[in-house]
């Protein structure tokens, strides 16, 4: 039970404090636990961001939530897949690492996936994180194809252009010979992710022979079933309700078949996060000395409290109470600024870009004026090094907690081991001359 008294001297200890101007370590300790709290917010939100977007990009567009491999009877598979709720499309693919030209070109490698023009179509989640229109998406027939943008710009090809890919023929390896084949682009895809907007490329199906030597007519054991869920989340519930039905089948979750960079996501993220909260042990170490410092100075009240007969937990309690204040107010003003700053990134980003230029601009005037060699405009992102449209931002409540109880409890024990040799055994003495 908390002792109203200790409140109450807790209170008039912070109120003196204000009054006489003596807090200036307190409100550098509220403001440096701010600036780390808004930094870490911002740097693990854009993270998060980036993070997102490449996760989200792999799975709806390369590896989907769950890869079915080795299947004989597709058909087969498709029917069971077709009745089982947690499943939101499924679809047949295989794909083809090759080599393609265009116009004026030589010949670059590329990812060919051959895939149903229905089933790409329905698809409205690959739609999506390719950038491209439905009516934009047309592989109906064999000579048709969509690539990436950055594939057709180093091919330096538009739409309605031919681009020749090579297939290869022979039923062994030493028989193989060389062939090409001409398609034309009838889109172009934008989907964000550089991999894939300069090295990948759909057409139909039905060209699956000509890229794939030594395929047996009507065989799907090329192919690959890819399988994206409602909720990729439920992968494991997923897998157990597919095996029941085909217990013989090959089926891999996207937390295997991407394990490796997903790990290294997840660990690039701890490190960041670990590194950056280093910044409240600085913040700790400032905010014990500051109480420490404190309580030094009131020795002579806190014999006074003992010799009234205070217990010696509730004189602590009345110094933990700053680093709880320090805390709260830091935190909380920490993640207020790191929301509002995070929230309106882009548009910060954006006046700031409008400002340099301007900058830039007026230096190249004073500089050509001069007779002087002018400045080259100043770009934040310039494209020939970032390949973003914008900074994206993923903000997860779990984190914000998380970063709040760090800033809270870096606060909270400081001021508790500066308050925990707090002992004053014989008041008299330190009453003596008073």
């Amino acid at each position: 039970m908390v002792n109203k008294w200790a409140v109450f001297l807790a209170d008039r200890y912070i109120r003196a404090r204000r009054s006489e101007k003596k807090n200036t370590a307190q409100k550098l300790s509220i403001l440096g636990l701010s600036a780390g709290v808004i930094t870490l917010v911002a740097v693990m939100s854009i993270m998060n961001g980036l993070q997102m977007g490449f996760i989200n990009d792999i799975l709806e567009i390369e590896s989907y939530h769950l890869r079915i491999t080795g299947a004989e009877d597709t058909d087969t598979v498709m029917d069971v897949l077709e009745k089982i709720p947690l499943i939101s499309h499924s679809a047949e693919f295989s794909d083809v690492q090759t080599l393609l030209k265009g116009r004026s070109s030589r010949l670059d490698p590329v990812l060919v996936r051959m895939i149903k023009p229905d089933d790409a179509i329905s698809d409205i989640k690959l739609l999506e994180h390719l950038g491209i229109q439905k009516e934009n998406f047309d592989i109906s027939s064999e000579n048709k194809a969509v690539i990436g943008s950055e594939l057709a710009r180093f091919l330096h090809v538009a739409e309605g252009d031919s681009i020749s890919l090579v297939s290869l023929s022979g039923n062994s390896f030493t028989s193989l010979r060389p062939g090409t084949f001409d398609l034309t682009i009838t889109g172009i895809f934008q989907s964000g992710y550089y991999e894939f907007d300069r090295g990948m490329m759909f057409i139909s199906e039905k060209n699956e022979e000509r890229l794939n030597p030594g395929l047996e007519s009507g065989s799907s054991g090329g192919r690959t079933i890819g399988i994206k869920l409602k909720n990729r989340y439920r992968d494991i519930e997923a897998i157990s309700n597919i095996k029941t039905a085909l217990p013989e089948i090959n089926i891999i979750s996207w937390r295997e078949y991407n394990k490796s960079f997903f790990s290294a996501l997840r660990i690039e993220k701890i490190t960041m996060m670990f590194l950056i909260a280093l910044i409240f042990i600085v913040i700790g170490v400032n905010i014990f000395n500051s109480i420490k410092r404190t309580v030094a100075e009131k020795l002579e009240d806190i014999a006074v409290l003992y010799a009234v007969g205070a217990p010696e937990k509730a004189v602590k309690g009345i110094f933990l109470a700053e680093g709880v204040i320090i805390g709260l107010a830091g935190g909380t003003a920490g993640i207020a600024g790191g929301l509002l700053i995070i929230i309106n990134i882009n548009e910060i980003f954006a006046i700031a870009g409008t400002a340099f230029s301007m900058l830039s601009a007026f230096t190249g005037f004073i500089a050509s004026a001069a007779g002087l060699s002018s400045v080259s405009s100043f770009t934040i992102f310039p494209e020939e090094y970032f390949y973003l449209a914008e900074i994206p931002v993923r903000i997860f409540l779990p984190e914000l907690v998380l970063i709040f109880t760090f800033a809270f409890l870096s606060s909270v024990l400081s001021a508790y081991f500066a308050s925990k040799k707090l002992s004053v055994k014989n008041p008299a003495e330190y009453l003596r001359y008073e």
